[in-house]
């Protein structure tokens, strides 16, 4: 069973999420140009947008 949650307790938290979600929706459209085809351009990408260590 899976149980609801009370959404989001943040707004920092909520606009991750919503930033994750969109940038693989641009990536799935193919509005992304990546530098590397396949999984490891996409990881790169997100790494790069959302300024993590690669």
């Amino acid at each position: 069973m899976i149980r609801p949650t009370r959404g989001f307790q943040r707004m920092k938290t909520a606009a991750a999420a919503l930033g994750g979600f969109e940038v693989t929706r641009m990536i799935r459209r193919g509005h992304c140009l990546l530098t590397q085809p396949g999984a490891t351009g996409e990881i790169r990408l997100v790494n790069k947008l959302f300024c993590l260590p690669a």
